[in-house]
């Protein structure tokens, strides 16, 4: 890539400074060989606030911030369905971008972004930080390796409590217009994604959403039954509604069992693989011995567990080094693909294929924002973030 060559330091800019776009102010302001050059959000007043924080330029339009050619890359943090807009802008305008998880609400609008990066040669990433930790890269290298073997079954347990005030600190929070989902867009995306990239995407789902505890439009509880290409079969629970927060998933295969249970991996490993041990058994209640295998312990260089900053350090190493990037935009798709697909299996009552088909669900989507009665009271906007990415 030519501007690997040409430049030495990156000028981001920043596009939405609520709660977690100041964090991203925050770790753009002191890493080494990047500038935080400007911030925009469509709420002018707290552009200004965030520009005169930071000392930097502030825009209520990313169109203008594109104009002043004062960026070289851009960090996208608003709400979902406003990730695509700005993003093909910026990349149009030449300029690398990396957006927040989801790439966006809806996987038409994500397609559109990843063509849209190819076609103008630029670098889209979406903010997966998860991916760097320790226990997610060990567990990938045991799944690319085959020591798993076929693998026969998966599961995910995902579960992020939110308050009803959590909900009402933003008008945008957990509505059709403003979210495009609930805790699948939102809160789950992170192990979601690391759950594909392990077990790959499924080939159906039969989901079921609904809201249990809160005064909401959009869904705070998940499940779904995956079925895979090659046979296996999967189950996925997500919740924003279980306080004791915590994440189990677990990869069953031919030769061995991969569990991650609160950010903690074990693997086990059977001498004699399944398949092989049910055909020569010759003992009536003899079963196959699991291994424990023993992992290295990875360590992080930085006091950080695995927060943005790991994403934004890749990218910039990747512009100006070469290194490779971890998180693609397009590697981003899988997640969002299985988060809609269980959206359209709950409307529609019936298994549905992926990859699904995207005016399909862009039909439902809209219907759901059209026909939107919902009327959110005691909104009280805080541009909080959250203290667990401090």
């Amino acid at each position: 890539m030519s501007k690997r060559q040409k430049i030495s330091c990156l000028r981001f800019g920043v596009v939405g400074v609520g709660g977690m776009g100041q964090r991203y102010c925050q770790i753009l302001g002191n890493m080494p060989r990047v500038r935080l050059t400007a911030v925009c959000d469509v709420n002018d007043g707290a552009a200004g606030e965030a520009g005169r924080k930071f000392n930097i330029a502030s825009f209520s339009s990313h169109l203008d911030m594109i104009r002043a050619r004062c960026c070289d890359a851009v960090a996208i943090v608003t709400p979902h369905p406003f990730h695509c807009q700005a993003a093909v802008d910026c990349m149009k305008a030449g300029l690398h971008v990396v957006t927040e998880k989801p790439l966006t609400e809806r996987v038409a609008t994500a397609d559109k972004m990843i063509s849209t990066a190819r076609d103008c040669k630029v670098v889209l990433a979406v903010m997966f930080q998860m991916r760097h930790a320790p226990f997610a890269r060990q567990a990938m290298e045991i799944v690319r390796s085959g020591r798993l073997g076929r693998i026969y079954r998966t599961a995910l347990f995902e579960m992020k409590y939110r308050s009803q005030r959590y909900y009402d600190s933003m008008g945008w929070r957990a509505t059709w217009k403003g979210e495009g989902g609930g805790v699948l867009i939102n809160q789950a995306p992170h192990m979601m994604d690391v759950f594909v990239q392990l077990a790959g995407v499924p080939s159906a789902v039969f989901g079921r959403t609904e809201t249990r505890l809160h005064r909401i439009e959009v869904e705070d509880h998940a499940e779904a039954l995956l079925k895979y290409r090659n046979g296996a079969t999967g189950y996925l629970y997500c919740s924003t509604c279980e306080p004791d927060q915590g994440s189990m998933l677990e990869i069953f295969g031919d030769r061995g069992k991969l569990l991650i249970r609160d950010d903690k991996l074990t693997f086990s490993s059977f001498p004699v693989p399944i398949s092989a041990h049910v055909k020569k058994c010759r003992e009536v209640w003899d079963a196959p011995k699991a291994a424990a295998v023993a992992l290295p312990v990875e360590k992080l260089k930085n006091k950080q567990k695995y927060g943005h900053r790991l994403v934004l350090e890749n990218m910039v190493k990747h512009l100006l080094d070469g290194e490779k990037l971890v998180t693609p935009g397009e590697s981003g798709l899988g997640s969002l693909e299985l988060a809609n697909a269980i959206t359209l299996s709950s409307h529609e009552g019936k298994w549905v294929k992926l990859p699904i088909d995207r005016g399909r669900y862009d039909r439902l989507l809209f219907k759901l924002q059209l026909e939107s009665t919902f009327v959110k009271k005691n909104v009280r906007e805080e541009r909080k973030t959250d203290p667990r990415h401090m």
